[in-house]
């Protein structure tokens, strides 16, 4: 019985997973402090842009000077995402609360600005992380590619909120879902999302 070469399919696909648990765990463990976090996510899609891209990639090494070089102009974004968890963390404690926090109009409003403004920072993070622009075309391409490509749209919101929606809808798999998600889940979102990305920023 041979075993696989280095070059082999099977021996790839694991040299992959293994790259993306790294960049996962290094993701995580920036993303903690909130003055990184928008540095951290714009700096896991120029790490998996590159991984898509075949190169030579070590994911902590290259994570930490992507990280350096996002930072700056990641400010503005990490700000719409601070607001995008908390309204997220406000809306789940609307939903289990004993009483009646808001009106229930309110609360369908919230949602929607909620769903609205994930959609938008699902494009806008790739954008920061493929493109040097000002950081008002950014988040006007992101609203204007959000809008026409849908199908698209609704796929990378859905990855994004897969946390969340596992959390409402099958709470009693979170546990597993969980585990999963932190050794792989935001790594393995970023790669998969750009799948579909790259293929709409080469137009």
């Amino acid at each position: 019985m041979t075993m696989p070469g280095p070059d082999s399919g099977i021996a790839r696909f694991l040299t992959k997973i293994c790259d993306l648990i790294f960049l996962n765990v290094i993701f995580l463990l920036t993303s903690c402090t909130i003055v990184c976090l928008g540095a951290a996510v714009t700096s896991l899609y120029m790490t998996a842009l590159e991984l898509h891209r075949e190169r030579d990639c070590t994911p902590v090494k290259d994570f930490l000077r992507n990280l350096r070089k996002a930072f700056t102009a990641s400010t503005p974004a990490a700000v719409l995402l601070l607001a995008d968890l908390m309204l997220l963390a406000v809306l789940y404690q609307a939903l289990y609360a004993e009483t009646l926090l808001f009106p229930p109009e309110l609360f369908v409003l919230l949602c929607i600005a909620s769903v609205i403004l994930t959609a938008v920072l699902s494009w806008l993070f790739p954008l920061l992380a493929c493109f040097e622009n000002t950081f008002s075309k950014h988040l006007s391409n992101a609203v204007r590619l959000a809008l026409a490509n849908l199908p698209v749209t609704f796929f990378i919101t859905t990855v994004n909120l897969l946390p969340v929606l596992t959390l409402l809808f099958l709470p009693q798999f979170f546990g597993p879902f969980l585990g999963s998600w932190l050794l792989i889940g935001a790594g393995l979102g970023a790669y998969v999302n750009l799948f579909y990305l790259r293929k709409i920023f080469r137009q």
